[in-house]
């Protein structure tokens, strides 16, 4: 079994937890896109926007958590 360098293991412990957080946060976006526009715009805005802005959010953070889930269980495909 090959040892793997501390330094490797901090730099792959950040990049998981950043793409659990990632992920995760897309994945709140494509289940409640209101309340993470509430969350991440609301507080500036003067009005709620259109519904098809609603629909096309939802679709690119569908996709941003469809990257994030790939990427994360990636390593596990290739052993």
């Amino acid at each position: 079994m090959k040892m793997v360098p501390p330094e490797i293991k901090v730099i792959t412990t950040a990049i998981t937890i950043f793409l659990v957080l990632w992920t995760g946060a897309a994945l709140l976006a494509t289940i409640k896109p209101k309340t993470f526009w509430r969350i991440t715009q609301g507080w500036k805005a003067t009005s709620e926007p259109s519904t098809a802005y609603f629909v096309f959010s939802g679709i690119g953070t569908a996709i941003c958590a469809i990257i994030g889930l790939v990427l994360l269980i990636q390593p596990y495909l290739h052993k």
